[in-house]
């Protein structure tokens, strides 16, 4: 029911929607879009204002992406128009804007799959986890009592930071510094996702790691956002509890398959005998390769 099918929108927006980054130089590329959405403005008011608003996030140009959206919303009283404003909101990295199209987008049709499952992606980039805890309950809920994989996820990390004397608001801070980095630059992210990972004392540490297209440089993104983190009044032990990474598309594969792979075969891994290497030590001692 929301999800209908408008076959010349779709088609434009899923060609879009591969575009792997945001610059005012891409004028040529975009020009038949622009002319298409021009045309659907006539047939379809709602259609060819959000097109517009896509074809100004690709041109870098975020007043005109804002205003055609809006425009496109205010014609129509769908679900879609929100859902397609808070898909450019995430090209641009304005996580926290996103997360609130989502959920009104959620609210106005809150047994979507696909508007649920895009609320819990993007509530963890907003850094608020309380948030991303009442949607796992509707998830729940949804799924006949099954719970989600990362329900637990915000006990466990309310936890880490209260040990650090630290609150979500924290954490809401410096992943805001991290999106405004990534919003000044020209990058699209390919994925995003989080990690929980344990610590001896029982507490936990979160990071992030954002995929983008191979034809990008990763460090260089790291440094911005390394740059507008030390830029940024964050609390300075939020550090303690949280971390990032920027990986191109091949790299990510490939920590994606190392893990696996050490999922996999972590009852046949064998931890060496000290006793075993030190005999070997002893004997390649003073041998030259």
């Amino acid at each position: 029911m929301f999800w209908k099918k408008q076959t010349d929108f779709t088609q434009l927006w899923s060609e879009l929607s591969l575009f792997t980054r945001r610059d005012v130089t891409q004028g040529i590329k975009l020009a038949k879009y622009k002319k298409a959405a021009g045309t659907l403005l006539k047939s379809d008011p709602g259609s060819g204002h959000a097109l517009m608003g896509l074809v100004a996030c690709l041109e870098h140009d975020l007043s005109s992406m804002h205003a055609q959206h809006l425009k496109a919303i205010e014609l129509s009283q769908s679900c879609l128009p929100l859902m397609y404003y808070a898909l450019s909101l995430e090209k641009s990295c304005l996580w926290n804007e996103c997360a609130k199209y989502t959920l009104l987008a959620l609210d106005l049709a809150p047994q979507d799959p696909k508007l649920l499952n895009a609320a819990l992606r993007i509530a963890p980039l907003t850094g608020r986890f309380s948030l991303q805890k009442r949607l796992l309950q509707q998830w729940q809920e949804s799924h006949e009592g099954v719970r989600h994989p990362d329900q637990g996820h915000f006990d466990a990390l309310n936890g880490s930071l209260a040990k650090h004397g630290l609150l979500e608001k924290d954490l809401k801070q410096v992943i805001t510094a991290l999106g405004d980095a990534f919003c000044e630059s020209d990058a699209i992210l390919l994925k995003h996702r989080y990690e929980l990972v344990p610590l001896k004392d029982a507490s936990c540490f979160i990071h992030y790691r954002f995929l983008l297209p191979d034809n990008l440089v990763a460090s260089y993104y790291e440094d911005l956002i390394a740059a507008k983190l030390d830029a940024a009044a964050c609390h300075p032990r939020i550090f303690d509890v949280f971390s990032f990474s920027v990986e191109n598309e091949t790299m990510y594969e490939l920590y994606d398959y190392m893990d696996r792979e050490l999922g996999e075969s972590a009852d046949t891994i064998k931890v060496p005998d000290p006793e075993q290497i030190k005999l070997i030590e002893e004997l390649v001692a003073g041998v030259e390769v």
